[in-house]
């Protein structure tokens, strides 16, 4: 089983340097920028502008699909947000309201 990460704001000082820094170096890859290219475009196809409340969401069939943010990040994605994911996670629940009532 891989080892849990930290969130960032729990790292210390030289960790977070070197997250960057490897970071740094996977965005600078062909595969990363044309990514961040094929993502840019399936927005303008979308009509999703800087700011818009909507998310270009990634369908399993391939192709993207305008969606609401909450909608599309309660998914969580390959790892995502776990707390959300999870059965009866922290997010799960919703509303705020004590579990079991």
């Amino acid at each position: 089983m891989p080892k849990k990460r930290k969130p960032v704001s729990q790292m210390g000082a030289k960790t977070k340097a070197a997250r960057k820094k490897t970071q740094k170096k996977y965005n600078a890859t062909p595969a990363a920028t044309k990514k961040r290219g094929a993502d840019g475009v399936a927005r303008k196809k979308l009509g999703l502008k800087k700011g818009d409340t909507r998310d270009a969401s990634r369908q399993p069939g391939g192709g993207f699909k305008a969606e609401s943010r909450s909608t599309n990040r309660a998914r969580g994605g390959r790892i995502g947000n776990r707390a959300r994911k999870a059965a009866g996670g922290r997010k799960s629940r919703g509303g705020g309201r004590p579990k079991g009532s």
